[in-house]
């Protein structure tokens, strides 16, 4: 069990990602943050690629260039207008795709934009998390959701359609982090029992492009 105070150490949704980001990274891989104003989390990415292009929705949140790190203003949903097609190695974006209105298109974008034997490693909340449905049953889910400013939320279900919508063939699923992630306090299980995945408060998926 992972306990403490707020730290991005804590932030098993990243950590996750960033651990599977590892396993296929190389010194030659082009990446392609998603979603990349957070810029301790590029740092963590950017040692092991040869070059990083982070796109970020809202100017004022795009940070400078650095290193290996180059940054542009774009929308997920229109990728190919900066990103050249069969370029990305690896794609990855944590917490974004809720708040995208066209989540097909920005997908199909993500495959073009993809190398042949590319991976897209992305991770989203869980419609279904604990600590929501004990809100809705506290506030009424009429308002407690959507959350700020989420087009909308997933289950496991929801994102398994929403990958047969698009171009990518072979994807993987994966329910993570069980009890309190947010707030002052994180007290929470890295995974839960079969049983309980259902209530996970996020879910990672990869996507391979063949």
């Amino acid at each position: 069990m992972k306990f403490g105070l707020p730290s991005i150490d804590l932030q098993y949704d990243w950590v996750s990602l960033l651990n599977e980001y590892k396993k296929h990274v190389t010194k030659k891989s082009t990446v392609l943050e998603i979603g990349a104003s957070t810029v301790e989390r590029t740092r963590q990415l950017s040692p092991y690629c040869k070059k990083i292009i982070g796109v970020e929705y809202f100017a004022k949140r795009v940070p400078k260039n650095f290193d290996n790190v180059t940054y542009v203003k774009a929308d997920w949903q229109y990728l190919t207008k900066v990103i050249k097609k069969k370029s990305i190695d690896i794609a990855i974006s944590n917490q974004v795709i809720e708040h995208v209105d066209k989540d097909v298109q920005a997908l199909n974008e993500l495959y073009e934009v993809l190398k042949p034997g590319g991976i897209a490693l992305i991770s989203t909340p869980n419609r279904t998390r604990l600590l929501q449905k004990l809100s809705d049953v506290i506030a009424g889910k009429e308002r407690t959701f959507p959350w700020a400013e989420h087009v909308r939320e997933y289950t496991s279900e929801d994102v398994t359609q929403l990958i047969k919508k698009t171009r990518f063939k072979k994807f993987k699923i994966k329910p993570l982090v069980f009890g309190l992630h947010a707030g002052p306090f994180y007290a929470y299980f890295e995974s839960a029992p079969k049983s309980f995945q259902k209530y996970v408060n996020f879910l990672e998926f990869h996507l391979f492009k063949k």
